[in-house]
């Protein structure tokens, strides 16, 4: 299951929150939010009081180092494989680079992708160039 895209600017980080009011505003079960605290990974307030309260900032801080574990830089010559969730090199031939129709930039520039085929699993691979100049 992916990871939802949690919206930090709603929380605000200088106000305490209970689980119910985290819950609430991420969307989500306060199972969820029990979990978080019990792993040690999001910080309470203060231990073995009730309600447990998580300050704001906290919280913001956690979602974003969710994120930033999720991200992935890639190598020129990779691509990323929904399907194996993680780099790949594409099939030799498969490759090539097409015009995606949109326009990017000030100057209005036509935008470009990189597609070819996963050599473990024969899944499409896209990836975004932007501006790209063919040689």
């Amino acid at each position: 299951m992916s990871d939802p895209n949690y919206n930090i600017r709603i929380i605000k980080a200088k106000r305490s929150y209970t689980m119910t009011e985290m819950a609430s505003l991420l969307n989500i079960d306060r199972k969820t939010c029990s979990r978080w605290i019990k792993s040690g990974r999001l910080k309470v307030i203060e231990k073995n009081v009730n309600p447990l309260l998580i300050m704001g900032s906290d919280l913001q801080d956690f979602i974003r180092e969710r994120r930033t574990k999720k991200e992935m830089t890639l190598k020129e010559n990779e691509l990323f494989c929904l399907g194996c969730r993680k780099a790949v090199i594409p099939k030799t031939g498969s490759e090539k680079i097409v015009k995606t129709g949109g326009r990017i930039g000030k100057d209005n520039k036509e935008q470009y992708k990189k597609v070819g085929i996963c050599g473990t699993c024969g899944r499409k691979l896209n990836k975004f160039l932007g501006v790209y100049h063919l040689d």
